[in-house]
């Protein structure tokens, strides 16, 4: 008899959840509808989430923000979510008739330098934000800002070419609270060399310039035009018409731990010589 009454009750339980299952009292609610007419106004991809400033520059950021219906004129509103104090974000983006690209410019003139500023902000309005299209970016958008001085990282540094050219010394700054260096005034070409170096392999990559590949990085004045970018170094009659940077772990690279680093040149002299001659680098 127990046996039979377990199966009533088994029976019972699972007729209850049935029911419960086909219930029509769900929770299911449906998205929010976009207009029909919605313009798909977003921020681009290529915006950087993280910025850093040099504190020499304007105290100001600039974010690109696109839409793919063009064709009116339009004051597309812009949501505050959350902002560091010090921030001033305008709460419009205005398009021109036929614009598809406009920006939006967020300035911090009372920024302290080596702080983070963190801001939340999206595109507001169903007539302006489509959450279900794809686009090459978001309505939302989250980013911080830092303002960044250089400052003397590596004091009299000894630079030495081998036999060509004679040593120098000169000091290597870094922007404060990054992994960015420079070398002032490189080699008297009156252009500073940038560079990052991972904090982990020591490799240098420089800013700016021609990569032409992998291992090649061009001293130029710019990717477009590519422009070499004359060389002199100090005590030589002989400069460096152009150069590449060979690199590599193994072959550009600024190691804080062993005090020694190595830019790997490839020179273009005036004398019409040519030919790798690695610059050294170490410092007490």
């Amino acid at each position: 008899m127990k046996t039979i009454k377990n199966i009533i009750y088994l029976l019972t339980g699972l007729i209850g959840l049935a029911f419960t299952g086909c219930s029509d009292d769900d929770s299911y609610e449906p998205g929010p509808q976009t207009s029909p007419n919605c313009m798909q106004v977003y921020f681009l991809n290529t915006n950087e989430a993280t910025k850093v400033i040099d504190a020499s520059e304007e105290y100001a950021i600039t974010l690109e923000v696109g839409r793919t219906q063009t064709a009116s004129a339009a004051s597309v509103p812009i949501k505050i979510i959350s902002q560091d104090e010090v921030l001033s974000i305008p709460t419009n983006v205005e398009f021109t008739a036929g614009q598809s690209v406009s920006a939006v410019k967020i300035s911090f003139p009372n920024a302290k330098t080596a702080t983070t500023y963190s801001y939340r902000i999206e595109i507001d309005g169903n007539e302006y934000v489509d959450p279900y299209a794809v686009l090459d970016g978001s309505y939302k958008f989250i980013g911080s800002v830092l303002v960044a001085c250089w400052q003397v990282a590596i004091k009299n540094a000894t630079f030495k070419f081998g036999s060509i050219f004679p040593e120098f010394k000169q000091d290597i700054l870094q922007m404060e609270g990054t992994d960015k260096y420079k070398i002032e005034n490189y080699l008297n070409s009156k252009t500073d060399l940038v560079f990052t170096v991972d904090p982990t392999t020591y490799v240098i990559s420089p800013v700016g310039g021609y990569q032409s590949s992998a291992t090649a990085w061009y001293f130029y004045n710019n990717d477009t035009e590519k422009i070499p970018i004359p060389c002199f170094p100090t005590g030589s009659d002989i400069s460096i018409n152009s150069f590449y940077l060979y690199l590599g772990a193994s072959y550009t690279y600024l190691n804080l731990k062993t005090k020694k680093g190595r830019l790997y040149h490839y020179n273009y002299n005036s004398d019409e010589t040519k030919g790798y001659n690695a610059l050294s680098i170490s410092w007490e």
